[in-house]
């Protein structure tokens, strides 16, 4: 969702920035999550305050080993599938780790099985624009190397 003023002091919304843009709006931004908007004062207002926002509601120090072990766990649940699945990479470092735990499990699982098909490299798909260094970042991470069986 997208909100743009025009000129004239209008105000603007479209899921899309196209219209915004044929609407010569001269400001246009993202909706922020969790808000919403009033004319009476021209402004955003967060709805949604969830507790966990607030760092005070901590009550339980960081475990990282339990925060790896329940991240591995999310991506190899979403690896059970009859049909060849592949990654999006955008270049940052969430989807540069759900491939890089991908690329583990299915080493990992080929030891077990035997399968060669968890040896065929991890099909990665990625989009921007040309010389952006998330598509590089993106380039580096999806680049094609032969798995290690030791």
């Amino acid at each position: 969702m997208y909100i743009g003023r025009g000129g004239d002091g209008s105000v603007w919304f479209s899921s899309e920035v196209k219209p915004l843009i044929a609407g010569h709006c001269i400001d246009i931004e993202t909706f922020p999550p969790g808000h919403y908007y009033t004319s009476s004062d021209n402004q955003f207002h967060r709805y949604y305050n969830p507790k966990w926002r607030d760092v005070a509601h901590a009550t339980q120090p960081l475990n990282l080993p339990l925060l790896r072990d329940t991240f591995v766990g999310a991506v190899e649940k979403r690896l059970m599938a009859d049909v060849p699945y592949g990654v999006f990479l955008s270049g940052g470092l969430d989807s540069s780790l759900v491939a890089s735990v991908i690329a583990r499990t299915r080493r990992k699982r080929f030891l077990a099985t035997g399968d060669p098909n968890d040896l065929k490299p991890l099909k990665s798909f990625s989009i921007g624009l040309e010389g952006s260094p998330d598509l590089a970042a993106a380039q580096k991470v999806g680049s094609v190397r032969k798995p290690r069986l030791s």
